[in-house]
């Protein structure tokens, strides 16, 4: 039974065997059943050579209640010698203070004022294993873990390596640079539920979003255009709701949209047309209403566009046709497809493929 993480390893009691290891160890913090923070030595007292035996030593399953720990001993915690060279502290106190205000910098001063929040789960993911590393480090591990509990990852069919002592880049679906910074999460058909958390897009150079088939609701954050590095934005096929946030058309390198079968709602913006990397944008079936922006016109290197079932209206814009590649030549609009069959179709169009 693993007691607790240290340096990514994993420990359990009689891991404790010499005097160095008593020093390192037993001081550090263990979360308590009762949710409290409690040094190492109360649930390993044999090892850690501390006359005080806990009342709910860790087994694999419990069926009594755990009993309060002394305050005393709650005290001396706070005070543990902890330096973390990285983040400048001293103590177990001010290492956690620390940590709290990093990541109040990506979710706000509020973020851990309620007990069951998931950034409070995330929060104390990385104080359990009292990781030791520089605040870029600890926020992308925040994150990770954050968007674990965000989505219901307990609930998750592949939680490989998840909330493990491993690093981050070690989690099944997140691939990482040569520098260990995350470019991408690809968590595909994998039972996700809950929302987006929007801290994601305070990892910098996040280039894939790789997400569809899934259950996650909610709507797309409104700062999703801090997602500057993003290339493609993958989410259909779940249960998103209200409108694409305009923020995103300010992410320039944009290649694919693909947001198809979900429920979002609103009108598209003429914003599209600044999007000129776009290659791929999928809005079919979700609840799009008014006209089709002639503005798309001018995305010159959209090879396929899919806006089928929703509730689109009028013509589709002479612009938008010209950029069709014909016999090799042209622009490189291959696929254009909308509600345009039927005895009364809702869209006109002299180049689009016809859904009724």
């Amino acid at each position: 039974f693993v007691l607790f993480y240290f340096g990514g390893f994993s420990y359990q009691c009689e891991s404790i065997q010499t005097q160095a290891d008593i020093d390192q160890f037993c001081n550090l913090p263990r979360r308590h059943s009762s949710g409290l923070l409690l040094p190492i030595k109360y649930f390993c007292p044999e090892a850690c050579g501390f006359n005080c035996a806990p009342t709910d030593s860790p087994t694999e399953s419990s069926t009594k209640s755990p009993s309060m720990p002394p305050k005393n001993m709650l005290t001396k915690l706070e005070s543990t010698p902890f330096i973390c060279e990285a983040l400048a502290t001293k103590n177990y106190a001010e290492y956690e203070e620390t940590i709290k205000d990093i990541f109040r910098t990506v979710s706000g001063n509020n973020a851990f004022d309620s007990s069951g929040d998931n950034r409070m789960d995330a929060l104390n993911f990385i104080l359990d294993e009292v990781l030791c590393a520089d605040p870029h480090r600890m926020i992308q591990r925040y994150i990770s873990a954050l968007f674990y509990y965000s989505t219901e990852g307990e609930e998750w069919q592949d939680q490989k390596n998840w909330v493990s002592p491993k690093h981050e880049c070690e989690w099944d679906g997140i691939d990482c640079n040569d520098d260990l910074i995350i470019t991408r999460i690809s968590r595909d058909d994998n039972t996700l539920k809950g929302t987006l958390p929007f801290e994601i897009c305070d990892l910098p150079l996040l280039k894939r979003l790789d997400l569809d088939s899934n259950e996650i609701g909610g709507t797309i954050p409104n700062n999703i255009g801090r997602c500057q590095s993003l290339v493609s934005f993958d989410m259909d096929n779940n249960g998103l709701t209200g409108t694409i946030p305009e923020s995103i058309f300010s992410i320039k390198g944009l290649k694919s949209i693909d947001l198809d079968t979900n429920s979002l709602t609103g009108t598209l913006s003429r914003k599209f047309g600044d999007l000129v990397d776009l290659q791929y944008l999928a809005l079919w079936r979700n609840q799009f209403s008014g006209t089709i922006p002639a503005r798309m016109g001018l995305l010159k290197n959209l090879g396929v566009l899919y806006l089928e079932f929703n509730d689109l209206t009028g013509a589709v814009p002479r612009i938008i046709c010209e950029n069709f590649r014909k016999e090799g030549k042209g622009g490189s609009l291959q696929e254009l497809v909308v509600d345009c069959g039927g005895i009364n179709p809702k869209v006109s169009c002299v180049c689009c493929t016809c859904k009724v």
